[in-house]
């Protein structure tokens, strides 16, 4: 069948939220006989729904072989949706049950690190006293996570770092700008030292950030001219606890997007050396904002973008 309207009503009349829970179970096992048990099936029964389910199609969605099944081309196009179905419904589940417990709103946003340390550690406290019936589900990931979230609709919006490439009706609202800013422990003897000079951090080791990462590109073009790079301490994480003890027992440094260490600051925990970083166009930190994908603002989302422009 090559026709895709005939193809969608198929499914519309015969389908069922179950087949597609099998087809994930099925693509996760490996096995008919796995993927009942998660389902709640006997494997005959499992079986038999997963020759319904191909009927439906009209294409083989599995290889069978001798250890179990595999996805086919057919599988592999029709599994991801699937999945973002079942999570789609299980977060709509767990709105209907907020509503039930009281909340008169549920705001479901994602956000990166340096979000939630620079503008929503102020905006949300402020935006839940505002709106007592208010319910915030807030995820921290990275954007590579949260865009996908965002687009399946298991998000109301999205904090990150302008993108490169977006749908063309996604709309991203630029609130912060952000630059890299070296750190240390605050009894680091550079710490107290004015105008530190770059020669001085060639000497000190540096913890570092996976690759990818904005600030990561950023010192590896900072020093990428130097014969003499800086030592680098052997450990690459993005793990805050873990990177404030490293300074604080080793005295090394690092890098972090200013957007994230306010707080620390404030906190006594880190101080931010007094070195003039020089501007790289070919490895800046892009500003951090609301990402959206065009659709009207719901009211507790238009309350926090409030609440956000007013902190910018």
């Amino acid at each position: 069948m090559s026709d895709p309207a005939v193809l969608f009503n198929r499914l519309l009349a015969r389908g069922r939220l179950r087949h597609l829970h099998l087809l994930v179970a099925l693509a996760d096992a490996g096995s008919v006989q796995r993927a009942a048990a998660v389902v709640g099936m006997s494997q005959p029964a499992a079986t038999q729904a997963l020759v319904d389910l191909e009927e439906l199609f009209d294409a083989a969605l599995f290889e069978r072989h001798a250890r179990g099944v595999r996805l086919t081309s057919f599988g592999e196009a029709v599994v991801p949706v699937a999945r973002n179905v079942l999570q789609a419904l299980r977060s709509s589940t767990e709105a209907v049950a907020a509503l039930r417990a009281g909340a008169q709103a549920l705001l479901r946003l994602g956000c990166i690190p340096a979000a939630a340390s620079s503008l929503l550690c102020r905006a949300l406290p402020r935006l839940v006293a505002a709106q007592p019936g208010l319910r915030v589900e807030l995820s921290e990931h990275n954007t590579d996570h949260l865009i996908p979230e965002l687009a399946a609709g298991r998000l109301d919006a999205v904090l990150c770092r302008k993108q490169r490439s977006l749908p063309p009706d996604w709309r991203f609202e630029l609130l912060l700008r952000d630059e890299p800013v070296v750190i240390a422990a605050p009894e680091h003897p550079l710490a107290r030292q004015p105008k530190v000079p770059l020669a001085a951090l060639a000497m000190q080791a540096w913890i570092l950030p996976p690759r990818g990462m904005g600030v990561r590109d950023y010192h590896e073009e900072l020093w990428a001219a130097h014969a003499n790079p800086p030592p680098v301490y052997p450990l690459v994480t993005t793990a805050l606890p873990v990177v404030l003890e490293a300074m604080r027992t080793t005295g090394a440094v690092t890098l972090l997007p200013r957007s994230m260490v306010g707080q620390l600051v404030e906190w006594g925990v880190v101080a931010v050396l007094d070195v003039a970083l020089p501007v790289l166009p070919q490895a800046g930190l892009e500003g951090i904002g609301l990402l959206t994908t065009g659709e009207a603002d719901p009211p507790a989302l238009t309350a926090l973008r409030a609440q956000l422009r007013a902190l910018a």
